[in-house]
């Protein structure tokens, strides 16, 4: 993720597989468009094209995944939006692209009631990440360093205003009582690198994302937004429990499947089942749990708008704690 020529190797690969999976069975039926609001070789992206292969093995029908990035994932969702009511169209996203982006991108125009969760299929914490030179060792010591220097604020890398790495930067910083400055990015892989090479000091990405660069020590862990600490990270500590003023610092993030609120309803079913089915394959779930990230829990249509409507409740209201407004 972080190396582009090892990123194009890897979406190689996921190609080569795609057209060997393809020979290896009957599609029949126009393709199915999968859009993922990212650029190729963020997290979302990686677990689209897993999920493509195996869900194109269960509806007997070819998944095309399109990425389309660009203002807080927008312009994704918009298409999706405006595709034909009675043609499928399926949309991977986080709570930034379904909930945060129509609360902070004046251009957006549409808002999360317009999108009907079809499926759920990952869940992972994030990763406080600093660069490898940064003079502290624990989450401590990185806010007492942070408070010292008020005049010269700590550089914090995120995906955008209004996304959920920029909101938990935002949150840590009211929190703890220091001052850090925003960094917007096109994507995760950017930031990271940016990270690595010291261009900037601090950022949150999903522990999915990260594994192997913490492994490298080419970056410093301090802490991380899971309630428990990971076996597949130690070093990452709970932030939650570092301070008591931080004792609700507990977050995570999940990618899903969303449709457009107007498919007909036997198109809804059918892709909830097929989509079920890919998510609980052997290679799937394995490949899922090496990435860091959790497989969700299966869930019925109605248990996912629930879901949905109790997330969106709460990053509305943090949304409004940070004080985010729309550009």
């Amino acid at each position: 993720m972080i190396n582009r020529r090892q990123g194009i190797a890897g979406l190689g690969g996921l190609s080569l597989l795609g057209v060997k999976a393809l020979c290896a069975q009957t599609l029949s039926g126009p393709p199915i468009s999968l859009i993922v609001p990212q650029p190729a070789g963020n997290p979302t992206d990686i677990l689209a094209r897993r999920l493509q292969f195996a869900t194109q093995r269960e509806l007997g029908q070819a998944i095309v995944v399109e990425n389309l990035p660009g203002a807080g994932g927008s312009l994704g969702v918009n298409k999706m939006l405006a595709s034909p009511v009675a043609s499928p169209v399926l949309m991977i996203a986080s709570q930034t692209e379904s909930i945060l982006t129509p609360l902070s991108v004046r251009a957006a125009r549409y808002t999360s009631e317009r999108l009907r969760p079809v499926l759920l299929i990952t869940r992972a914490p994030y990763i406080l990440l600093g660069r490898a030179d940064l003079p502290a060792r624990h989450l401590g010591e990185l806010v007492k360093l942070a408070r010292n220097q008020p005049s010269r604020p700590l550089t914090f890398g995120h995906i955008g205003n209004g996304s959920m790495i920029h909101l938990l930067g935002e949150r840590l910083a009211r929190k703890t009582g220091i001052s850090l400055t925003q960094v917007p990015y096109k994507g995760v892989p950017p930031v990271l690198q940016d990270l690595i090479g010291g261009q900037i000091d601090l950022t949150f990405v999903p522990q999915s994302a990260v594994r192997d660069l913490v492994a490298s020590g080419k970056v410093k862990v301090f802490g991380t937004t899971a309630a428990n600490t990971s076996e597949k990270i130690p070093e990452a500590l709970p932030i939650s429990k570092s301070e008591p003023v931080l004792s609700d610092f507990i977050h995570g993030t999940w990618g899903a499947i969303f449709v457009a609120r107007t498919l007909p309803e036997e198109q809804v079913l059918r892709l909830h089942k097929a989509l079920t089915a890919a998510c609980h394959q052997t290679q799937f779930q394995s490949q899922t749990l090496a990435s860091g990230s959790e497989p969700a829990p299966p869930m019925t249509l109605s248990e996912l708008e629930r879901f949905f409507d109790e997330e969106t409740i709460l990053y509305h209201a943090m949304a409004r704690e940070i004080g985010i407004q729309p550009e």
